[in-house]
């Protein structure tokens, strides 16, 4: 999908704007080129900057994910779209109220998603040392060349090749792990993000001095998840 900005910059209207200033400079008035030029330019970054464009990209722009947490992230994404959808019909007092709390989500989002990126290798490099080897029957084998060993070398060599095995096994367990916790945080969250939608909708039924007292209660909250997920990023096994 295109970037907002180069939809600025091809949008029709804005088009036909940049070449009525170029005839309007040529048939009329020198002056009028750099004028509308100035228009031109004004066009292009209001639509460039238009928030549903921006968001629109953003969504689409987003790297694949292992298929194990696409699911959920897709629950967190879509409670993302329901907010913004939400908003945008919003009274004008309302929405700009609980624009803090778009900001903030938005942000969650796109922590979670790196998050995502990153236990998308971690279950790669699962998936393909579960899927080439079965490292259990290999240490059976090592043992018993370890017992039938008669040269010290030869045995020595067993050995060594035992110790690299267990700490790959070590390794492959604790990614394990970590997917696992990661996987049961963003299930969590997916369910908290489906509980966060229904009162962001029921706010915008109140009155906006209610809205306006809500939202640092709601900022707060984002918040807080946020710090548990970069938590959960730096605990993180490195493959």
């Amino acid at each position: 999908m295109r970037s907002p900005l180069i939809i600025g910059l091809f949008h029709p209207l804005n088009l036909a704007m940049l070449g009525l200033s170029g005839f309007a400079g040529l048939v009329a008035a020198w002056w009028l080129f750099p004028l509308g030029l100035l228009l031109w330019l004004g066009m292009v970054v209001a639509v460039s900057r238009d928030r549903s464009l921006r968001f629109s990209h953003e969504m689409h722009s987003r790297k694949p994910i292992a298929q194990r947490f696409q699911r959920t992230f897709d629950r967190i994404e879509r409670a993302q779209v329901r907010i913004f959808n939400s908003l945008a019909s919003a009274p004008g007092r309302t929405r700009k109220a609980l624009r803090p709390v778009q900001d903030e989500l938005e942000a969650l989002t796109n922590q979670v998603h790196r998050l995502c990126r990153r236990m998308t290798a971690l279950e790669n490099y699962r998936l393909v040392s579960e899927s080439t080897s079965n490292l259990q029957a290999e240490l059976q084998q090592i043992d018993a060349a370890i017992d039938k060993a008669g040269d010290p070398l030869v045995k020595q060599e067993y050995e060594e090749s035992r110790r690299a095995l267990l700490e790959r096994i070590a390794k492959l367990r604790l990614v394990a792990s970590d997917l696992d916790r990661v996987e049961a945080q963003l299930l969590g969250l997916a369910n908290e993000m489906d509980g966060f939608v229904a009162e962001v909708v029921r706010l915008q039924t109140a009155g906006p001095n209610e809205v306006e007292q809500q939202v640092p209660a709601l900022v707060e909250r984002l918040g807080e998840q946020a710090t548990q997920l970069a938590q959960s990023e730096q605990e993180a096994v490195e493959v």
